[in-house]
């Protein structure tokens, strides 16, 4: 029996990445498949969040050259965090990956993240960027400097390593999903459920930001 993967990707505006994503994720479903990996991603989830480009129709045109490619359609924008919620709503796997719709996280990496999840007995792995992810210092520091101070006055110490990039246990993330609500963060609700988490160290970069900051 395989263990088996969903991806949950928010959209907005993903025109421009969208095709490489899914080709990325289709070249680790073949790797796997040639290797006769005991694990297989069945099923890769985009939430159009109100997007505001042309990414509808690029989902449109991937799901139906996709078969194991879904899209689910929000009635309006209501932010990466609810749209995240939405796709895992809509699993059924035993493991989820969450990854922005931008390329800075590699679906290749996957393999990594999972191969720390059964080696750890973990429920969540969050990845964590070994350099600057936006080609900004002071942005990334910034952001690194409010999870260490919301971790001490939440007392949740896995805050300062929270990240879109995750591999989450199925079961968690569907019970984090069903709890959270716009007032609840995503990630928050997970601790709810498992203290179980690990951290790995994976490069990555905001190809988007740096780019719009020229």
């Amino acid at each position: 029996m395989s263990i088996t993967i969903s991806t949950v990707t928010p959209v907005y505006r993903g025109e421009n990445y969208l095709v490489e994503l899914i080709e990325r994720i289709s070249l680790l479903r073949e790797q796997w498949e040639n290797e006769n990996a005991p694990v297989k991603i069945v099923e890769s989830i985009f939430v159009d969040d109100g997007s505001v480009d042309s990414s509808a129709k690029v989902l449109r045109m991937l799901s139906e050259r996709y078969k194991w490619v879904r899209v689910i359609t929000l009635s309006r924008n209501y932010g990466q965090h609810s749209a995240t919620v939405a796709g895992v709503c809509h699993t059924h796997t035993d493991w989820i990956v969450t990854i922005d719709e931008d390329l800075q996280h590699d679906p290749l990496m996957i393999s990594k993240l999972l191969s720390v999840a059964v080696e750890n007995c973990a429920d969540v792995i969050y990845a964590w960027p070994i350099s600057a992810v936006h080609g900004n210092t002071w942005r990334d520091r910034s952001s690194r400097i409010v999870k260490v101070i919301l971790s001490r006055i939440t007392e949740i110490p896995q805050i300062r390593h929270f990240n879109s990039f995750r591999l989450i246990r199925g079961t968690i993330a569907r019970a984090a999903a069903s709890s959270s609500s716009s007032q609840t963060y995503f990630d928050v609700a997970l601790s709810w459920f498992t203290k179980a988490y690990k951290v790995v160290d994976i490069d990555m970069k905001d190809a988007r930001f740096q780019k719009d900051k020229k």
